[in-house]
C-alpha cells in the first residue's frame, strides 16, 4: 500500500512538472520546419536557374535573331547561353539544343515533347539544328538536367525526374529568320 501511494505521489509529480515542455514542442515541429525551409531553399534554386536559363537564352538567341552568321554554329549558341547562365553547373554537358522550323498556319511542330541529355551519352548534344529559310518560323529549345540540392528530402524527392536523375529546365523561343 505505501509503494502505491509513493507510485501515486511520483506520477502526480511527474505529470504537474513542466521543465521539458520545450524540448518536446521542438522535437515534434523541428522536422516540419526544417523541411519548410529546405523545400523553400529548393523552390528558390530552381526558379534562379530557370530564370537565368531564359535570361540567357534571350541574350544568345538575339544574335541568332538579328543575323550574327556565328551564332548558326550550335555549338556557338549553346556556349553564349552557358556563359551567360551563370548558375548552372556543367551546362555544357548538361544541355540538348533543338531547332527547327514550325509552320505557321498550323503551329506544327513535328517533333513533340523535348529530349533531355543522358548523362551516360556519348553522342552530340545537339539532337536537330536546321537553320531555316528566310521568313520562316524557328523553334529553339533548350533542355538542361540539374541535380536538386536535397535529393532525400521536400522537392528533390518528389520532383519529376529524368531517366538518369536529375530533373529538367526547358527554355523555349520562338523568332523569325529576317531577310538576308
Amino acid at each position: 500500500m505505501m509503494m502505491m501511494n509513493k507510485l501515486k505521489l511520483g506520477l502526480a509529480k511527474f505529470r504537474s512538472d513542466t521543465s521539458g515542455v520545450a524540448s518536446i514542442e521542438f522535437a515534434l515541429m523541428f522536422p516540419i520546419m526544417i523541411s519548410i525551409f529546405l523545400m523553400s531553399a529548393e523552390m528558390g534554386v530552381i526558379q534562379l536557374r530557370q530564370a537565368m536559363l531564359e535570361r540567357s537564352m534571350d541574350i544568345a538567341v538575339r544574335q541568332l535573331r538579328i543575323g550574327n552568321p556565328d551564332f548558326r554554329n550550335p555549338e556557338v549558341l549553346m556556349q553564349a547561353v552557358c556563359d551567360e547562365a551563370l548558375l548552372i553547373p556543367d551546362c555544357m554537358n548538361n544541355m540538348n539544343l533543338e531547332m527547327a522550323p514550325v509552320d505557321a498556319r498550323k503551329f506544327n511542330y513535328a517533333q513533340g515533347t523535348p529530349e533531355c541529355v543522358t548523362r551516360k551519352r556519348t553522342a552530340n548534344p545537339v539532337i536537330s539544328y536546321k537553320a531555316g529559310a528566310n521568313n520562316e518560323t524557328m523553334l529553339l529549345r533548350f533542355c538542361i538536367v540539374h541535380d536538386p540540392l536535397f535529393p532525400a528530402i521536400g522537392l528533390g524527392k518528389i520532383l519529376p525526374q529524368a531517366s538518369d536523375g536529375g530533373y529538367r529546365m526547358i527554355a523555349t523561343t520562338l523568332f523569325v529568320n529576317e531577310p538576308k
